[in-house]
């Protein structure tokens, strides 16, 4: 697993009315700090990527639909620097997903409607200067070209 990369299984309380699962509670060993809560959606057969935050981690659970999420780690300090991991995640797999900061990240939707991703940086979003680096989905520093899907933000 790539360095600072977390995953948390989401346990699912069902009975006769429908189900409830919690997403992240600040006792949680993920649980860094609280900046904003978003939710991004993403088409059948589109990806959203790369990009990666030099101050944030995002925590990502994909709450609707199936996607896949592509990390790819280019600090260069890290035990794992040049590791690239996919995680098939969604309604059948409820998880969040905690990305530390500098790793590159990329959803792409796996199914035939609108993936709802919700996400909860630990940073607000800055609309002034924005923690947000993006890279083209074919960038040569990025050695992943498995994406299917159509490219673009």
């Amino acid at each position: 697993m790539i360095e600072g990369v977390k995953i948390k299984r989401l346990k699912i309380i069902e009975d006769e009315r429908g189900a409830l699962f919690e997403i992240l509670r600040s006792d949680d060993e993920i649980f860094e700090k609280f900046g904003q809560v978003y939710i991004s959606k993403c088409k059948p057969g589109w990806i959203k990527g790369w990009h990666y935050h030099k101050r944030q981690t995002d925590n990502f659970c994909l709450i609707k639909g199936k996607g896949r999420v592509v990390l790819y780690d280019r600090r260069k300090d890290s035990s794992t620097f040049g590791q690239v991991e996919e995680y098939n995640i969604g309604e059948d797999n409820l998880v969040v997903l905690s990305i530390p900061p500098f790793v590159v990240h990329g959803i792409e939707n796996l199914g035939d409607e609108d993936c709802w991703l919700l996400n909860i940086p630990t940073h607000l979003y800055d609309y002034q200067k924005p923690d947000e680096y993006r890279l083209s989905l074919d960038d040569p520093s990025v050695p992943y070209k498995k994406w299917k899907g159509k490219k673009g933000w």
